[in-house]
């Protein structure tokens, strides 16, 4: 079994934090989002990813060379952003005949996608869309039958108009079938949503998989990453190996804590920061490589890669300038 981890936006709803770094090497209490879904995807008994890279592909492409992966990772470049229907395009173009896995990188979840992908390949259907229900993001009208009618705008009034049909979220998790993609220009750039549309307009409308007991979050926001961060401490441990969850704090044991610094609340300390003396830290977010100083008070902040801080500072982004 194959799998695609879309992975080459832009991160505009992340900035100033994508400066930094591409929005795939994001870091959930120091595990990077890449790291997640290959690990997972090995566990869930997949043996090839692919991964598509745009933004800092150079940088997101070294991550992934130096790791030590339990399956096969290659990265697909692209020259220019293919959109996701245009990366979807180009992983089919590598994965054979036999339908593969997709992922959006900015997701957490515990879908079990081996299970989910043998009820796509069951169902016959060419796509087959994972969905969930939570309200504020319910902008997919899905029948009775499980089957995707709509989406978006035009999905609120089908629901209206069709017996049995109701609003969910698409979690950003489908299983494609190589062959309803022939006919599209190789290298060219798509919205899957749009080939999707298609697909229903031809009366081969994408199948709908349901998972009990579905956790999923979204984390493309600033706002929703800090919350997520905080979320996560107070779940079971081992939830999403090998993301630490059910502990409100983590230090990367490459991080130095000076004496005397006060951690309160979620804490999330990365590889090479170093916290001096009299430090107080509530509910806080630090990077690689970061230096707080002496006697520093930050509450409710996040620190990206390499900047150095101090002072006193609650509700702050520390993040590179605008190159």
């Amino acid at each position: 079994m194959r799998a695609m981890i879309l992975a080459a936006g832009l991160g505009t709803r992340l900035l100033p934090l994508t400066r930094s770094r591409p929005k795939a090497l994001t870091p959930l209490r120091n595990v990077t989002m890449v790291e997640f879904w290959i690990e997972r995807l090995a566990r869930c008994g997949f043996d090839g990813v692919f991964v598509n890279a745009f933004h800092q592909k150079e940088r997101l492409g070294a991550e992934i060379l130096a790791g030590r992966w339990p399956v096969c990772v290659e990265v697909l470049n692209e020259p220019f952003l293919l959109g996701t229907g245009g990366g979807i395009l180009a992983a089919a173009e590598h994965a054979g005949e036999a339908p593969f896995a997709v992922v959006n990188v900015d997701v957490l979840s515990n879908a079990d996608l081996g299970a989910l992908y043998r009820m796509h390949r069951l169902s016959g259907a060419g796509v087959s869309l994972l969905f969930h229900d939570c309200p504020r993001f319910n902008n997919v009208a899905v029948s009775q039958d499980r089957f995707v009618l709509g989406f978006g705008g035009e999905a609120k009034e089908i629901v209206k108009k069709t017996e049995g049909a109701r609003m969910l979220t698409f979690t950003g998790i489908h299983f494609v079938t190589p062959s309803v993609l022939c006919g599209l220009a190789s290298g060219a750039a798509y919205d899957i949503i749009g080939i999707y549309r298609d697909l229903i307009a031809k009366g081969e409308p994408p199948g709908a998989l349901f998972q009990k007991g579905l956790f999923w979050r979204e984390m493309g926001s600033v706002e929703s990453y800090a919350n997520l961060t905080g979320e996560i401490a107070g779940l079971a441990p081992a939830l999403f190996d090998p993301i630490p969850t059910g502990e409100l704090v983590t230090i990367d044991p490459q991080a130095r804590i000076d004496p005397g610094c006060r951690l309160e609340g979620s804490i999330a300390i990365g590889r090479g920061t170093i916290v001096r003396e009299e430090v107080s830290l509530e509910n806080v977010i630090l990077w690689e490589n970061v230096v707080i100083e002496k006697g520093s008070r930050l509450k409710d902040c996040i620190v990206a890669d390499g900047m150095r801080v101090c002072g006193v500072h609650s509700g702050k982004i520390f993040a590179p300038e605008p190159a």
